[in-house]
């Protein structure tokens, strides 16, 4: 770059110096410093370009754009998580429980009281025994003693004034009976399952399509990521742009449960006798029965999916 001199006047070159402190406003302020600590780390380098270009390697090294969009390690986590995918369908996505009641165990209470406050057990009420005992028993057998029927006896003791109270508690004791459907039971059992939802309601005649909607998606879905994985044609590029737009398809499970869970807000009454079939099921439809019903299965399958979906924003 040659400078204007005055009229009449030759160009004036300038000259190294001056150029080198305009280089990157004013980051090399003065002469910048070699590149190369020697003549031979710059031979070597100054080879090692001279060697590439005749390869036809114009590329520098370690360029982004040489890297495989979909690695191996990228296939197997694909992989793994589509066949979890498929094997959630053979493990429980619902479970609904009913409360058993049992009677049994009666647990004995005795107690010592004075027999002054219990003089003449004929002029006594139950009323007066109970508060009686309450004076000497300790507070979670009183607890237990007036929460559950007590039968109550008495004994004179050998020790004169004092008078032993017998008593026996029937304990209550509730069992949890549980019931659990696997993925691929939401289609055999249509026929049964499906006649107490299919028989309730629009909300849950839509939800019931969606889950069949979900376990459908659950098989299909991760039968096409694999065919992209491994069934795909073309060069590298064009496999991993085929790829991407399959690996969309894994946010429908998801939004089919996000439209499911939604429409359990709204509620539904059931058409049949719930607390005949299941206690769990309440009197009626909502979250609480939805989120309750639900099981291990759908949440990693549901995971898996996101997943493979992440994945597909990445590539």
């Amino acid at each position: 770059m040659a400078a204007e001199g005055k009229k009449g006047e030759p160009k004036k070159q300038i000259t190294e110096k001056e150029r080198y402190s305009f280089i990157g406003f004013d980051v090399f302020p003065g002469t910048p410093k070699d590149l190369f600590k020697s003549d031979a780390e710059k031979s070597k380098h100054v080879e090692a370009v001279k060697l590439k270009r005749e390869k036809g390697d114009v590329v520098r090294d370690e360029c982004k754009l040489l890297e495989e969009r979909v690695s191996t390690l990228d296939r197997n986590v694909l992989t793994l998580a589509c066949i979890v995918i498929i094997g959630t369908l053979f493990f429980p996505w619902f479970s609904a429980y009913n409360e058993i009641v049992e009677e049994n165990n009666d647990e004995p209470i005795s107690a010592v009281v004075d027999s002054s406050i219990v003089s003449d057990s004929t002029l006594m009420t139950m009323s007066d025994t109970m508060n009686s005992v309450s004076q000497v028993m300790d507070s979670t057998a009183l607890a237990v003693a007036t929460n559950d029927s007590t039968l109550l006896d008495t004994e004179t003791s050998g020790t004169p004034g004092e008078e032993v109270l017998h008593g026996f508690v029937a304990k209550k004791k509730i069992r949890k009976e549980y019931y659990h459907l696997a993925g691929y039971g939401v289609l055999t059992s249509l026929g049964t399952v499906g006649g107490y939802v299919f028989g309730s309601g629009i909300i849950l005649i839509i939800t019931g399509v969606l889950f069949i909607l979900f376990v459908l998606s659950s098989l299909a879905i991760p039968g096409y990521t694999l065919y992209g994985l491994y069934g795909m044609k073309g060069d590298a590029d064009q496999q991993a742009l085929a790829l991407k737009k399959i690996l969309k398809f894994n946010w429908i499970p998801a939004i089919l449960f996000f439209l499911a869970f939604m429409l359990s807000f709204i509620g539904a009454e059931y058409g049949f006798d719930s607390k005949a079939v299941f206690t769990s099921l309440g009197s009626s439809y909502g979250p609480g029965v939805f989120m309750g019903s639900l099981s291990y299965g759908v949440v990693v399958s549901l995971g898996a999916s996101i997943l493979n979906a992440l994945k597909g924003v990445e590539i």
